[in-house]
């Protein structure tokens, strides 16, 4: 049963409220989610190239990345960002700053130079 973006940070909410849990502190939270990351990062790191994971893999690298996610919408919610929203607002952006056929780098380099490496108008 497929859900939005919105609705996963409300089940992380409710989650969260029904534990009692009222973290309040931005760092903690930053720190909590490169923590995750970095668990998930283990099971890439070394590896050139992505390999076909078994189900016990999959399964173990997918709740890594949940992880990650779960602590993203916790930081997310406390500072009062739609995530879905934030989203479906830049991805036109991005496709305008990285237009198909054009070499990525090249738009990076260029923003970098320009000074202007973080607006995508």
């Amino acid at each position: 049963m497929p859900k939005s973006l919105k609705t996963i940070q409300k089940d992380v909410e409710k989650f969260c409220q029904k534990r009692g849990w009222g973290n309040n502190d931005p760092n903690q939270l930053i720190t909590s989610t490169l923590i995750e990351l970095g668990e998930l990062a283990e099971h890439y790191q070394w590896k050139d190239t992505f390999k076909k994971f078994n189900k016990k893999e999959k399964e173990e690298i997918g709740y890594e990345f949940v992880d990650v996610i779960f602590y993203l919408c916790r930081l997310a919610n406390k500072s009062g960002i739609d995530l879905e929203e934030s989203f479906y607002k830049k991805l036109p952006k991005l496709e305008k700053k990285f237009k198909v056929g054009i070499n990525p780098k090249k738009v990076h380099d260029e923003y970098r130079k320009s000074g202007r490496n973080k607006r995508y108008d």
